[in-house]
């Protein structure tokens, strides 16, 4: 006698869910979390600009461009206070990123990709050298990805900051993960332990960790809109000049990708 129909739809989920996505998927993994990178690289001829705004009147541009599916590499420049009254205060200098895909996700093993990223998040304290979340410096990246009720990836890391004027140690780790809920909308959630700033030096951060959220919607095939919820553990303390440094914040990033 012919099984039940929902044992065999049951079976079937099982192993669809198990099985790793395969190199079809791989123009649409994500490059980046929120903040922490993945081992993911822009496809070849292909450039991206960015345009993330954030508290304080924040603005930040980042630009890139892929070189042969194997590096891409790009600038960022931004400041406080662009966005509302008062005079806008500019980050000191321009921004460097690179990123070397290394080994390509197989069916049993991830992608792993290094880089380079100066570019830290929010304000830029010049008594500290530093930014208020600082930037990856050197990294190593591993990501896997799989379907499961869509796609699921995996994503985690380790960095070395060069931002070193708070006398802090500057190893630091950072993990999270993707999952489409729909064709359009992506979930990303990303923790970052912050292990490189975790003094409390009633500056910045008291040993929490950045704990980050978005939900990605691809407009169009070349536009993507993101809304960013930001340090939901509120790590720091508040005490300095800026009294909503320790508050969770909302963002909005708007991504465009072209090609040559």
């Amino acid at each position: 006698m012919r099984r039940p129909r929902r044992i065999e739809l049951v079976v079937l989920f099982s192993l669809l869910a198990a099985i790793p996505s395969g190199a079809e998927m791989a123009e649409e993994d994500p490059t980046d979390l929120i903040d922490g990178p993945t081992a993911s690289v822009l496809p070849h001829a292909a450039y991206d600009t960015s345009l993330r705004l954030y508290a304080n009147g924040g603005v930040l541009f980042r630009w890139r461009v892929g070189i042969r599916d194997a590096v891409h590499l790009g600038a960022s420049f931004g400041g406080t206070n662009v966005v509302g009254s008062g005079d806008p205060d500019g980050n000191p200098r321009v921004e460097f990123l690179f990123r070397a895909l290394l080994l390509r996700q197989t069916y049993y093993g991830p992608a792993l990709a290094v880089g380079f990223d100066s570019q830290g998040y929010g304000a830029y304290n010049g008594a500290w050298s530093r930014y208020r979340v600082k930037s990856r410096g050197f990294y190593a990246a591993a990501s896997k990805h799989f379907i499961f009720l869509g796609d699921l990836g995996f994503h985690g890391g380790a960095n070395y900051s060069l931002e070193r004027g708070d006398g802090q140690k500057n190893l630091n780790a950072f993990f999270g993960i993707e999952k489409s809920l729909h064709s359009r909308v992506d979930l990303l959630v990303e923790y970052d332990l912050a292990a490189n700033d975790s003094k409390d030096d009633g500056v910045f951060g008291e040993g929490k960790g950045y704990l980050n959220a978005a939900l990605v919607w691809r407009v169009s095939n070349s536009v993507c809109l993101e809304a960013d919820f930001r340090n939901l553990l509120e790590n720091g303390s508040g005490e300095s000049a800026n009294e909503t440094a320790a508050e969770w914040s909302r963002e909005l990033q708007i991504i465009h990708r072209q090609y040559f």
